[in-house]
């Protein structure tokens, strides 16, 4: 196949105006050009005959020539108008410095001409030359004042309003109709012409609202490059007082160039009454300057409200702009300590921690201003009892506090080298300032703490699915013997722990245990005792050696202050014997199916971790030695079982369980956990506020005896 279709060119969006800028830019040379011609061509005719004899006007001044000139102010005015149409980036002092230098090329352009026709005697100098002069000359003219009614066009329509665009359109309406007087020689047309011009003029050059939003030193340059630009316009006037009569008009129908003298007027009475603004603003600009510093300082607090977290950073923004509100020379901000409460300077201004003791002279002023919620102020240091016996330089003092929600975070303190430096407007700047920066540091804190909530959260997350795998998914059994656990956490992460080793067919060795504590530290401390108890399980240990050696084990890894309280138990299925010891953790029920009773199982010593010698070994003795028949069962716990309390604030204790124990006796070991558990919670009548674990241990009966019984019942 071929290639497809060619898509049309199109110009760049780029390249387009720049085409335009260029059509216009030589179009207006080429017209420029035709009044030159026209001046040479009235040079050259008028120098054949006597200067005496009257000449009409077949060259200059002519119809054809009057319409070589519309055409050159339209594509000048044009021109000028798409160069200086997109200035709006540029500060006025920027775009005022580059006009008053086109001016003062222009004007240097002009004097130049004059020096040299001045300065030289010759017949054709004068005659050739001469038009070329006076036509560089009135294009330097043209160009200026239509530079200063485009650039003063972007002044007036700031900002844009409608009826500020509906004026300004019938203003260029009424250039255009300077433009075609060219043509008509109407003197009461042209003159009633004016007053319509003149109002409009006024009206437009009353609009100055964008000296309002300038500050005081932008002001005096701006009100001195107006100045400067009106002696400019002052010149061009001055050096075109004959150019009336050089361009083909007389003295009388000067008006006639209305076009030019519209564009005059224009920009000498806007240049005239932004001048006169501006000096009659200067005097009040410093109270708006203050008013607007507070506004943009509220402001960039309140950005920091939004998006710093950083105390310090708040704390500095703050300090600053209360600094340059006051007119101060130096200041400093002092918080609370979360822990001592006292007040600490954190950030401070031009002064260090020497020069704040001898202000203070010990006072506590930030405790002062937080009690009492207003500033505090000190207008000469010297002459306060309290103050007056410090060595220092500053004479005014005001200390404003920093508190959002009736809760203090501190307070800023503004110091002055002038006796009562501070008025009354200084000191609600200052206090809008502090409640800003009030808000944004409880901001910060309450985004801090969501951080640490979120991030604690996180963490118990992970520390909960380290604990979900620490615990067994499911316990180890045959027809022998039968072990069901009932485990729940009151938080994400809790400290409860049991564990089944299974080392041969008929041995178990089985542990349960809480360690103190709750959330990811206890969680991690699982994980190194469920290490431990592995180890140690797959040993040939008895129960009071793994006693001995947890013990060790866990006092050098645990911090002090934890500590693991834990039952162990190994059962010998083939001699149907269990041996026990309690370290510091619950008692044990243990059920006999022989006697029908339930019985405590009390023997005990101390949890591990806590006696962190080898006095320890010495408290370890025999075990708890069991025999158990079928049936037995034994009930393994944790503290949240026994000590869960009612809503009079009774706990469940040990009696209730043992009853439960005792009417669930014949249920299988899932089903007396659970029954156990359910006990609890409807004693409680909720949910549980602390871990509970229930493992359950039951012994069954022998399968061949099993056999033999049924036999003898058939």
């Amino acid at each position: 196949m071929g290639p497809g279709p060619v898509p049309p060119q199109r110009f760049s969006p780029l390249l387009q105006p720049r085409l335009i800028n260029a059509f216009l830019l030589v179009f207006a040379l080429l017209f420029w050009l035709a009044l030159l011609g026209f001046h040479v061509a009235e040079s050259m005719f008028t120098s054949v005959f006597d200067e005496s004899v009257p000449v009409d006007p077949i060259w200059v001044g002519g119809l054809g020539y009057r319409l070589v000139m519309a055409g050159f102010f339209v594509f000048s005015t044009l021109l000028v108008g798409r160069l200086f149409g997109h200035i709006e980036k540029l500060h006025v002092t920027t775009v005022l410095w580059r006009l008053f230098i086109t001016g003062m090329a222009g004007i240097t352009l002009i004097m130049l001409i004059t020096f040299v026709n001045r300065a030289t005697s010759s017949w054709a100098m004068h005659k050739y030359l001469g038009p070329v002069f006076f036509a560089l000359g009135f294009l330097a003219f043209t160009l200026f004042f239509l530079a200063c009614v485009f650039i003063f066009r972007r002044f007036i329509l700031y900002p844009r309003t409608k009826r500020k665009i509906v004026a300004w359109q019938i203003f260029f309406g009424m250039l255009a109709l300077g433009v075609a007087f060219l043509f008509f020689r109407d003197g009461l047309a042209i003159t009633i012409a004016y007053f319509p011009f003149v109002l409009l003029t006024l009206f437009l050059g009353a609009n100055v609202r964008w000296i309002a939003y300038l500050n005081f030193n932008q002001k005096l340059r701006t009100m001195g490059l107006l100045v400067m630009i009106l002696l400019v316009m002052v010149t061009y006037v001055i050096a075109a007082r004959n150019l009336p009569g050089q361009l083909g008009v007389t003295p009388g129908q000067s008006w006639y160039l209305v076009f030019l003298v519209y564009v005059v007027i224009f920009s000498l009475t806007y240049t005239v009454i932004s001048i006169l603004v501006l000096f009659f603003n200067l005097p009040t600009s410093s109270i708006f300057e203050a008013e607007s510093f507070e506004i943009a300082s509220a402001s960039k607090i309140s950005q920091a409200i939004q998006s710093n977290l950083d105390f310090t950073d708040i704390m500095n923004t703050l300090l600053e702009a209360s600094i340059l509100a006051a007119n101060a020379r130096a200041g400093w901000v002092e918080m609370l300590d979360s822990e001592t409460g006292k007040a600490e300077v954190k950030v401070g201004k031009r002064l260090g921690n020497h020069e704040v003791e001898q202000i203070l002279q010990g006072q506590d002023l930030t405790e002062k201003v937080l009690r009492d919620g207003k500033p505090f102020l000190v207008r000469n240091l010297r002459k306060h009892r309290a103050f007056q016996a410090g060595d220092t330089r500053y004479r005014s003092l005001v200390v404003v506090p920093v508190r959002s929600n009736n809760q203090g975070f501190g307070a800023v303190f503004v110091v002055n080298e002038l006796v009562n430096a501070f008025e009354d407007v200084t000191l609600k700047s200052l206090m809008t300032f502090a409640e800003q920066a009030g808000i944004a540091l409880e901001n910060a804190r309450l985004i801090r703490e969501s951080i640490e909530v979120e991030r604690y959260r996180e963490q118990l997350k992970i520390a909960n699915e380290v604990q979900d795998q620490l615990l067994p998914g499911s316990l180890p059994g045959d027809a022998r013997i039968e072990m069901a656990a009932e485990n729940e956490n009151a938080y994400e992460v809790g400290g409860d722990y049991y564990d089944v080793v299974q080392p041969s067919p008929d041995t178990y060795r089985i542990a349960i245990g809480d360690v103190s504590g709750k959330g990811t530290t206890a969680a991690f401390y699982m994980a190194e005792i469920k290490g431990i108890f592995h180890a140690l399980a797959l040993l040939d240990l008895d129960v009071p050696d793994f006693i001995r050696t947890a013990n060790q084990a866990l006092s050098q890894c645990m911090q002090k202050g934890f500590f693991l309280t834990m039952t162990y138990l190994q059962v010998d299925l083939a001699q149907r014997r269990v041996d026990m010891i309690r370290a510091g953790h619950c008692p044990t029920f243990l059920y006999r199916a022989g006697s029908r009773e339930v019985q405590r199982l009390d023997d005990g010593i101390p949890g591990l971790g806590i006696v962190r010698n080898r006095r320890y070994d010495q408290m370890v003795g025999e075990p708890v030695r069991l025999q158990v028949a079928p049936d037995d069962f034994l009930v393994l716990y944790t503290d949240g079982i026994t000590e869960a309390r009612d809503q009079a604030g009774e706990e469940f204790g040990y009696d209730r369980l043992q009853e439960v124990i005792f009417r669930n006796r014949a249920e299988s070991a899932a089903m007396i956990a659970s029954e156990v558990v359910s006990s609890v919670k409807n004693f409680a009548h909720a949910e549980l506020h602390d871990d509970y674990t229930v493992l359950v241990i039951k012994f069954l009966p022998e399968p061949s005896s099993q056999a033999s019984v049924e036999v003898s019942r058939s």
